[in-house]
């Protein structure tokens, strides 16, 4: 079973930096209103040496313009995103319903990333904070030590339900 990528807070294609790959056809530039600079800054450094393409958006609201610029592309074709992390996410999740593959895409967050973690008590899914090893269930109020492992199906991290010292039910 194939399960597509997904962009997740230590996603594979997140990067510092953007990196030409002077190996592609085309390199394709989408930025939003946070990622406009670094967007620019890198298309003023390869300029001259493919073919770019760059596309400014505000939001959900240019979903379409989007989803059409991917798909007018060829193959051999880069996409680098810069963008706050809920635009990212969309551009992503466009382009990986699009045919495109993680070593296509290269994102660059500006500002802080999203994390999540699956709770294995209620079946939910909470946001956490980014370092954060334990937390409580948004759901079902469970406590959860978070493991290391990113479900791509579940879109988060897998939560294992403890019971905090100091905490034990009462008549147990």
């Amino acid at each position: 079973m194939y399960n597509s990528p997904v962009l997740f807070d230590k996603s594979i294609t997140i990067v510092n930096k953007f990196t030409p790959r002077n190996e592609r056809r085309k390199f394709v530039v989408i930025s939003d209103q946070a990622g406009y600079d670094q967007a620019k800054s890198f298309t003023s450094e390869i300029e001259g040496t493919v073919p770019v393409e760059c596309l400014s958006i505000n939001g959900m609201e240019d979903k379409e313009e989007i989803k059409r610029l991917i798909l007018s592309q060829k193959m051999g074709t880069q996409f680098y995103i810069a963008a706050a992390w809920n635009n990212a996410v969309m551009i992503f999740s466009l382009g990986v319903e699009a045919g495109l593959s993680e070593a296509e895409i290269q994102t660059l967050i500006i500002g802080p990333k999203r994390r999540y973690v699956y709770c294995m008590k209620c079946f939910e899914v909470s946001e956490v904070e980014e370092e954060a090893e334990i937390a409580e269930c948004d759901h079902c109020k469970a406590s959860l030590e978070i493991g290391p492992f990113y479900s791509i199906v579940r879109e988060g991290y897998i939560g294992y339900p403890y019971i905090p010292i100091g905490k034990e039910e009462v008549g147990s």
